[in-house]
């Protein structure tokens, strides 16, 4: 389904808008963007604007309002009907998420919202939440429209990176794609380590072993080194800079 949307994207380029439109809107809608696969269709879009398929701000507005009116239809339902709405089928399939989403949102408030969107499943129920909390409507207005500016283009740029490097230089792209992934995974694993160690020994008392923390980011920081010093690394910059020309 999704190399047919973007097949029929690349070759009928004035429909994009629309589509983009609809995909970021439905991922946005309570418990309907569990079932959307928008994260790899934004990343399939972004892989076209840095083919220079498509152009970059038409499809980011396009995101960027299909992602707002998403979420605050959410949240109006949710406003609208309370707890009622926990009692619909559809609804009451995804209880356990929508439960972690309230005590979410109930621990952080308004951070807890401007953060959710960036964050798998939660973004598709955090809105809902705060609706059934009856968070102040203008509130939650304003934090999704700033957190919205934010959240479009992010979710695009991944894909316009792999579409410059398939761009610029197809033979390498899978290369370079291939050693970021190994920097970034080392290095979410070397903070994953580092915060399993603070909590544990600042929050609970409790003794961890330094030596993983230090082993994964000794890894991490080695990955990154190496990276720095090869070929790709200057291929990585031209990347960079054609980015920085289509924004």
């Amino acid at each position: 389904m999704i190399e047919s949307i973007l097949l029929f994207v690349e070759n009928n380029s004035h429909w994009a808008w629309l589509i983009i439109f609809i995909v970021a809107f439905l991922e946005s809608m309570a418990i309907v963007g569990l079932l959307i696969p928008g994260w790899l269709l934004l990343v399939g879009f972004g892989t076209l604007i840095g083919a220079d398929a498509l152009s970059f701000y038409p499809i980011v507005f396009a995101a960027y309002l299909g992602a707002v009116i998403g979420e605050y239809l959410s949240f109006l339902a949710g406003y609208h009907y309370h707890e009622k709405i926990l009692q619909w089928p559809f609804v009451a399939k995804h209880d356990k998420l929508i439960t972690s989403a309230k005590t979410f949102f109930e621990k952080h408030g308004i951070g807890g919202v401007f953060v959710g969107r960036f964050f798998g499943p939660t973004r598709a129920v955090i809105p809902l939440a705060a609706g059934i909390a009856e968070m102040n409507r203008f509130t939650f207005a304003w934090v999704n429209l700033v957190s919205g500016l934010i959240w479009a283009p992010l979710y695009l740029i991944p894909g316009i990176l792999v579409g410059a490097a398939f761009n610029l230089n197809k033979e390498t792209a899978y290369h370079l794609i291939f050693i970021c992934c190994v920097v970034i995974f080392t290095v979410t694993i070397a903070l994953n380590k580092s915060k399993q160690y603070w909590e544990a020994t600042y929050r609970k008392g409790k003794k961890r072993p330094l030596y993983l923390v230090v082993l994964w980011w000794a890894i991490a920081l080695v990955c990154f080194a190496i990276f720095a010093k090869s070929l790709y690394w200057d291929l990585l910059i031209q990347i960079l800079k054609v980015v920085a020309n289509k924004l």
